[in-house]
């Protein structure tokens, strides 16, 4: 969707009242009509609009404000009003694509996750782990946005020609600036983008949804000084390209020793923290009290995923027979052994979030019940798409116990060990972590491709240049 789309949206789904909900979506139409007499050739990409906003009606995005304006008749009306518009211009193909959207959001399990969370039938919620294509996850239940610097990457090899207009955005901007922090203000333009969609699902819930993830610099991961110093640069940066005092933004740290400082001085600073290159036990309980004693909801990754990559890759080395089946079930026991031992403690307000989804596998594995805290997801559309496709029953099972058979096989791997023993045992040191392999995996993609940024930005800090992005050349005098 075009982030003209995105500001058409905001009135039409999250309106003041039942008039100005009306008074919008007519507004829309005299809009488009008039920049299509003006434009006739770019007819379709106005048209697209409309046709967006009426899939949107049709949505999980409703749910937010306005089924509790209008009645359900009114709103499909309005969608087909909307449709027909389109018709009207010529774009059937773009009407018959967003009826075939709408039907899969009406069957879509990750919808219907969603569902049960407002019931209050399941305690589990879901969002997008990608720096762009937010939409078709907003209209299945999404809740907020994470980045990394792979996605901000992602995002340039996906929007060349965007990223290119970025770049220039930033130089224009930032006389002067350092080539670091020309490096966070990509970061800031990218995620603002998402962060401006999900701006109204967090005022619709008070600011507990409807945020960006923004991760600091992963080469400064012993520097405790520096993440604060970068968390402040963020935040100072996102409230300016907002236009928010305080932006919608969650701020990443890496669980380790460095952090633990950190936290607490942001904390007492009001921020809102999520601990990422997170993998066990020892990590989340090591940073459990400092975020308890935050003012919001505070989060602990886990990334399953890859714990589960390095699990597999340890025991086919001992010969087991189905070891990346078996595997699947080492994430599994250390999430619920980790939610079993905050909801003891007492974090209510704490949630894990379950990241590096591999499969369908792991969005099961992180139903959660109703009486504990919120049980979080961060997934990608390809593996939303695999779990609609093949859906698992939408019932809490984390608080079960993952099956002995299983356990016996796990416990021949060093690397599950360590990310399911007590803090107390000591088998995962702060140093230990930085040869840990589930941690080394991550930690190298993340610091390639942040320096990879800062090099790009280098290099093109005082030039013109052209940028090559896989077959696409794009040039800037």
């Amino acid at each position: 969707m075009s982030e003209y789309a995105t500001l058409k949206r905001r009135p039409i789904l999250f309106p003041d009242s039942v008039s100005s909900f009306h008074d919008s979506i007519f507004s829309l139409k005299e809009e488009l009509k008039a920049l299509v007499a003006d434009d006739l050739q770019n007819k379709d990409a106005y048209v697209q609009t409309a046709v967006e906003i009426a899939i949107d009606l049709r949505s999980a995005l409703a749910d937010w404000t306005l089924t509790k304006l209008v009645d359900d008749d009114t709103r499909v009306a309005a969608s087909e009003d909307l449709l027909a518009f389109a018709e009207g211009f010529g774009c059937g193909e773009a009407v018959k694509a967003a009826r075939q959207e709408i039907e899969s959001i009406a069957n879509s399990s990750m919808r219907k996750m969603g569902d049960l969370y407002r019931q209050g039938k399941l305690n589990t919620v879901w969002g997008h782990d990608y720096a762009s294509g937010l939409d078709h996850s907003l209209r299945r239940g999404a809740r907020w946005c994470t980045s990394n610097p792979c996605k901000i990457q992602g995002y340039k090899k996906d929007f060349p020609e965007k990223y290119a207009s970025l770049v220039e955005q930033i130089k224009r901007e930032n006389p002067g600036a350092s080539t670091a922090d020309m490096a966070s203000q990509m970061f800031t333009k990218v995620c603002a983008i998402n962060a401006r969609a999900l701006a109204p699902i967090y005022e619709a819930t008070n600011g507990q949804y409807g945020f960006v993830c923004l991760q600091v610099d992963p080469r400064e991961i012993r520097n405790t000084q520096a993440m604060i110093d970068q968390v402040h640069f963020w935040n100072r940066a996102m409230a300016k390209e907002l236009n928010m005092d305080k932006p919608n933004v969650v701020y990443k740290l890496p669980a380790v020793e460095a952090s633990l400082p950190a936290v607490k001085v942001l904390l007492e600073e009001g921020y809102r923290l999520c601990m990422t290159l997170n993998f066990s036990i020892t990590q989340h309980m090591a940073f459990a009290e400092l975020l308890s004693k935050g003012r919001d909801q505070e989060y602990l990754v886990l990334m399953a995923g890859q714990l589960d990559d390095k699990i597999a890759a340890e025991l086919e080395s001992k010969g087991v027979a189905d070891a990346k089946v078996i595997a699947r079930h080492g994430s599994e026991a250390v999430m619920r052994k980790s939610y079993r031992m905050l909801a003891q403690r007492g974090y209510k307000n704490l949630s894990i979030m379950s990241a590096a989804v591999r499969g369908p596998w792991h969005i099961q594995n992180s139903m959660a019940p109703v009486d504990g805290a919120p049980f979080l997801i961060t997934t990608v559309t390809g593996k939303v798409e695999e779990f609609d496709a093949n859906p698992t029953p939408l019932a809490s099972i984390i608080d079960q116990p993952t099956e002995e058979k299983y356990m016996e096989v796990l416990k021949q791997s060093k690397v599950f060990n360590q990310a399911y023993s007590d803090p107390e045992e000591g088998l995962l040191t702060w140093e230990d972590l930085f040869s840990y392999p589930p941690f080394v995996g991550f930690f190298n993609n993340f610091t390639a491709a942040y320096q990879e940024i800062e090099d790009e930005l280098n290099r093109l800090k005082d030039l013109g240049y052209t940028m090559i992005v896989g077959d696409v050349v794009t040039t800037r005098i």
